[in-house]
């Protein structure tokens, strides 16, 4: 049985490569042109010499397009204006000056990655939070990255950022 499998496996791969690597089809054998048709196409040779001629004439006719003219137009200056030189404020205009006051920099929360709980007498839930390459497991009251957890849910956890006190809960999606 194992010689007649090789033999078919064989005879297979040789049909295979002969029909991949045989011409599409023969090709056609050139068709013999008649004396009748070339003294047609000889007919036409003065047409064609005329068309080239007239074409030639024409192309000679043709005026050479000027060139666009150089723009002294400047879209960004609008003329030779003067700036004023502001004057100081005074108090008898009225304006009092104001500080600035720069909003707080956005707080970049860590990420919910999965909930766990323990198999004990009273399951504890730990909640393992993400924040850029470190990866934590944290339960209630730890510290992570400036980050309080105050509680954990079966399917969230609540976070308090320790320097502004903002509170934000991250729920497993």
């Amino acid at each position: 049985m194992n010689r007649l499998t090789s033999v078919f496996l064989l005879g297979g791969a040789v049909l295979l490569t002969s029909y991949i690597n045989a011409p599409a089809a023969p090709t056609p054998a050139p068709t013999p042109v008649s004396s009748a048709e070339m003294a047609a196409i000889n007919a036409m040779l003065p047409l064609v010499e005329a068309v080239v001629q007239e074409t030639e004439r024409l192309k000679s006719r043709l005026t050479p397009v000027p060139a666009e003219p150089v723009s002294a137009r400047n879209p960004f200056g609008f003329g030779n204006r003067t700036r004023p030189t502001p004057s100081p404020p005074t108090a008898a205009d009225g304006i009092e000056a104001t500080a600035v006051v720069e909003p707080a920099p956005a707080i970049a929360w860590p990420t919910l990655v999965a909930l766990l709980s323990g198999k004990a007498e009273a399951p504890a839930l730990s909640a393992v939070l993400a924040l850029g390459d470190t990866v934590e497991i944290l339960t209630t009251g730890a510290i992570f990255g400036g980050f309080q957890v105050r509680d954990i849910t079966g399917i969230s956890v609540e976070l308090v950022h320790v320097a502004s006190s903002s509170i934000t809960r991250l729920a497993l999606r």
